[in-house]
């Protein structure tokens, strides 16, 4: 390969950017290492794997917004390069380290992003929002913003891990119409992605408290395991989840409500003392 780095490594004797001072910090390294990339990025502008490797070192959210910019320049070129790695990958956001991105790297990168092929675009971005870090509090718009994209992918791109990512987005951003979409979008799921679309609908029916939904898509779920196998941690909170409510509904609580009753308090005399107690000794053991 042309272009290589010139420095991965610092020595212990090197001088640092200080007079008079020795020695290289970790963190000096790791900025030398990053600002090596992004050179050989701009320098190898048809090089994917320069874009790769930045994506790769980008770990925390400091460095993520020093280099915001380089960020949706490597996305745009890794997207590039290969499509289908955003299409079928479904651990985008272990792959990417999206979680180490704030919020303001995702607003760059939906203004700036500009793919050849739209549709692609929005499939991009719709999985870059459902995979970002996010507060609790912002949770609802990040997942409302990926369900605008994720609408907007043409069917052609509709494929591996657009179901999936379609249920989890309307789960949380418009439950209403998970409802009314979850059959039609089961319908062109291809098999290899039908449990996964089933389990982020159940997901987002215990989420909303829609136990008719979730009924009918635990029956589909379940039919899909014909050795009665197929269980794992979340699907069993979610039934206990289910199995809790209808308890609760069959058994109301109960309120323990009772009346008490009024204790009657003896007034005190004026005047009147109480007696001294009087000491009660047992009797002496007999020798």
């Amino acid at each position: 390969m042309s272009t290589r780095l010139e420095r991965t490594h610092a020595s212990p004797d090197a001088p640092s950017s200080g007079p008079g001072m020795r020695g290289v910090s970790v963190t000096r390294i790791e900025y030398d290492i990053l600002d090596d990339v992004v050179r050989a990025m701009r320098a190898a502008p048809d090089d994917a794997y320069w874009a790769r490797r930045l994506l790769d070192l980008v770990r925390d959210p400091v460095a993520a917004t020093r280099l915001r910019s380089h960020i949706v320049t490597a996305v745009a070129r890794w997207v590039a390069h290969d499509p289908s790695f955003f299409v079928h990958e479904r651990y985008l956001s272990e792959q990417l380290a999206v979680w180490a991105w704030p919020r303001e790297v995702l607003e760059d990168l939906d203004a700036e992003l500009k793919l050849e092929d739209r549709s692609l675009t929005h499939l991009v971005m719709g999985r870059l929002w459902l995979e970002a870090r996010r507060p609790p509090e912002d949770v609802p718009e990040f997942y409302a913003r990926a369900a605008r994209h994720l609408r907007e992918v043409e069917p052609r791109l509709q494929v591996g891990t657009w179901h999936e990512a379609m249920c989890e987005a309307l789960g949380v951003a418009d439950p209403d119409e998970l409802a009314r979409r979850a059959d039609a979008i089961l319908d062109t799921a291809a098999p290899s992605a039908r449990d996964r679309a089933l389990l982020a609908i159940l997901r987002g029916a215990a989420r909303a408290g829609n136990w008719a939904l979730y009924d009918a898509h635990r029956r589909a779920y379940g039919a899909l395991d014909h050795e009665g196998v197929r269980m794992d941690s979340e699907l069993v909170r979610l039934d206990g989840q289910r199995a809790e409510q209808t308890l609760g509904a069959r058994m109301p609580v109960p309120t323990f409500k009772r009346k008490r009753s009024p204790i009657a308090m003896t007034p005190v005399q004026p005047g009147t003392e109480a007696p001294d107690a009087a000491t009660v000794r047992p009797p002496s053991r007999p020798r």
